[in-house]
């Protein structure tokens, strides 16, 4: 049984998502699937979490907040409608952008993090009623249902060890579990992220969690490479590498990997491809 995350730009337009689709829909065995946020569709385009950041510095500023979720929305109603989802699906995702009108600002320590969560959250719903309309068994799961118990660290958030336990209830669940990236629940209910770029983490730790034989992390490159194909023509791929030295690479800059991600996968043995 697997755990499969996709990243940003994996999941950046309809045509990314439809290599997504055949990616779940190729192997049986890929029981849960978690998401980002929709990345940058082109180099100038804008990540939906950038977007989210735009929104939450409205906000406080006490601007309208109509112009950034028409924007946001724009960007799920075009991979939507390219698969024709069931329209609650994009009706939910509006009403839950909305809502950001009527969080409070004051003494709300949280609630930067519960608008930068909306990206991986309504994504994960979005891919859920995709999944939904091309045949798959599939439900959205909130990472509160799950069981992804968080230290109350905003911004920083560290996963309880109770949660694994809360977690693994869910490893024999038929429907493949969609789930967002990036955020937990502390236990007095509040919504936390993890540190940027922690979806990797979230998939790890589901990973973890349900005992997976294996943990997919899906990007848009080809594998971990030798040095920066940015930089370098035709850098080599590393075949095979210890955690400790993913870990070295992601310290000195590797972005393949969050440098937090690997440790839940690390201390239950699960295989990282």
């Amino acid at each position: 049984m697997k755990v499969i995350k996709f990243g940003g730009s994996s999941l950046a337009s309809s045509a990314q998502v439809r290599k997504v689709v055949a990616i779940v829909k190729d192997d049986p065995t890929r029981r849960f699937v978690v998401v980002s946020a929709p990345g940058k569709r082109n180099s100038s385009d804008t990540k939906v979490t950038d977007l989210l950041i735009q929104l939450y510095e409205r906000k406080l500023a006490h601007k309208s907040l109509s112009p950034v979720i028409e924007e946001i929305f724009s960007r799920y109603l075009e991979i939507g409608e390219a698969f024709e989802v069931d329209e609650e699906h994009l009706a939910a995702i509006r009403l839950d952008l909305e809502a950001v009108n009527q969080l409070p600002i004051e003494n709300n320590p949280h609630l930067y993090d519960h608008i930068l969560s909306r990206g991986e959250d309504n994504n994960a719903k979005l891919i859920a009623g995709i999944l939904q309309a091309e045949g798959v068994n599939a439900r959205y799961i909130n990472p509160k249902e799950l069981g992804i118990l968080v230290s109350d660290e905003p911004g920083n958030a560290r996963v309880l060890y109770k949660a694994y336990k809360k977690i693994y209830k869910w490893a024999d669940s038929e429907a493949v579990l969609v789930i967002p990236g990036f955020f937990g629940y502390t236990e007095e209910g509040n919504i936390c992220t993890f540190s940027r770029g922690g979806s990797d983490i979230s998939g790890s730790i589901v990973a973890a969690g349900v005992k997976a034989d294996l943990y997919e992390n899906f990007t848009d490159v080809d594998g971990i490479y030798s040095a920066h194909p940015g930089y370098v023509h035709h850098p080599e791929i590393i075949k095979e590498l210890t955690y400790r030295e993913m870990r070295e690479l992601a310290y000195a800059g590797f972005t393949v990997f969050h440098d937090e991600a690997l440790m839940p996968s690390y201390r239950a043995k699960i295989p990282v491809v």
